[in-house]
């Protein structure tokens, strides 16, 4: 055994002794190369850094992406994008200035040989007062117009007749109430808010659980949702679309899929929108059977409504329930569910195979959502809804009739 213990040894010595020889030889070669190939490397460095650089900058801008902030589509985002145009500008004009001056002073006045010792000074007045009046004048002006506009955006023009909605915060998806859509009518939905082109709305923000943050680029900048707080948010369309957002705040699981959308229409579109929420809808068959199941057998009625704005004891009954451990929650109203063009905020399209696939597993498609765990259908081995596929696909037909 000692003689093993000695051979390996010798031998890790020996290996070790190579490996160092090579690391040498290698490090000479770079060492020894001319001048001229020591450039070639040089540049080629310069070269991929430089390009490797711009491909990342490039990677990150979008003009007229779905979530840009560069292509504002309302008076709040516009406004905010012009504050962030001056502020960005103004600072990089002031960073190239200063750095040119500090490069252009260590490369003229560097150390050269034989050079005598420079002039001693004590400064120079004119310069100090100079580049400390300049810059106190220029950040009051940028910090005194930054304020005016935070103030002048706090809320809806006056006289300007504001839709108002509630927006609530949930893992992971938002509520929008309406308390008067138009006519005195109340509306509950979920995910995807339905605005009038041309028109403030005015939102209240809060959360029941955890901090949220709502965000439409194109629209307006980000405000937080936090329990037990309401705060204040109002932007407008211009012009119609349909325009992307997101929870900004981490909260949890699945916060990267926690979308919702805004889909600004005309004034015409919009009330025929509010008239025909919650009307009894014109079923198949097949719907009924599924309305059926939807009310009994698949007990998404405990979690989810489909006949109009759900009532604060509802909701409230919902939380509650949830809170104490129940086989609860407060989950999206379906109401008008075949009305919006995305569902499972905001990821999917609404069809009837991502349905089908949702009502059958919706860990798959999201996984941590609270449907699978509390749904009493889906406390099976492989996590699939204890339906068959005849009644899967008349639920399917039941929602898509919800308009």
């Amino acid at each position: 055994m000692t003689l093993d213990m000695h051979y390996d040894s010798v031998q890790c010595r020996c290996h070790g002794t190579v490996r160092e020889k090579i690391i040498t030889l290698n490090m000479k070669s770079i060492y020894n190369l001319s001048p001229t190939n020591k450039m070639i490397i040089r540049n080629k460095f310069f070269l991929i850094s430089l390009l490797t650089m711009s491909l990342l900058l490039l990677l990150g801008c979008s003009y007229d992406g779905n979530q840009s902030t560069f292509d504002p589509k309302g008076p709040v985002a516009e406004m905010q994008g012009f504050l962030f145009d001056v502020l960005i500008w103004v600072m990089a004009i002031v960073f190239v200035i200063v750095e040119f001056v500090l490069v252009y002073a260590a490369i003229k006045f560097r150390h050269k040989p034989g050079n005598p010792l420079p002039k001693q000074t004590h400064g120079n007045t004119t310069l100090e007062v100079a580049w400390t009046i300049i810059p106190t004048i220029l950040i009051l002006g940028l910090g005194i117009w930054s304020v005016q506009v935070l103030w002048d955006l706090e809320k809806p023009p006056v006289d300007s007749d504001p839709l108002v909605v509630v927006a609530t915060g949930h893992q992971w998806w938002f509520e929008f109430n309406y308390p008067d859509a138009a006519n005195g009518k109340s509306i509950t939905t979920a995910n995807e808010l339905k605005i009038p082109v041309g028109r403030p709305i005015s939102l209240s923000l809060s959360s029941d659980d955890v901090i949220h943050s709502f965000w439409v680029p194109k629209l307006a900048g980000k405000q937080d949702m936090v329990p037990t707080r309401e705060n204040p948010l109002w932007f407008m369309a211009d012009e119609e679309g349909y325009y992307y957002g997101q929870c900004a705040e981490y909260c949890g699981t699945q916060h990267a899929q926690m979308k919702f959308g805004v889909k600004a229409v005309s004034e015409q579109e919009y009330l025929e929108w509010v008239a025909g929420y919650g009307e009894v809808p014109e079923l198949s068959d097949e719907a009924k059977l599924g309305q059926q199941i939807f009310a009994g057998k698949g007990q998404c009625i405990t979690c989810h409504s489909a006949a109009g704005a759900d009532s604060d004891a509802l909701v409230q009954a919902r939380v509650n329930g949830f809170l104490s451990g129940s086989a609860i929650a407060p989950g999206p109203n379906l109401t008008d569910l075949a009305t919006r063009n995305l569902f499972a905020a905001g990821i999917y399209d609404r069809n009837s195979e991502n349905l089908k696939a949702w009502i059958t597993n919706p860990d798959e498609l999201k996984y941590g959502n609270y449907m699978s765990k509390l749904a009493q259908i889906y406390q099976t081995d492989d996590g699939n809804a204890s339906l068959t596929d005849s009644e899967i696909e008349a639920l399917v037909e039941y929602l898509q009739s919800l308009k």
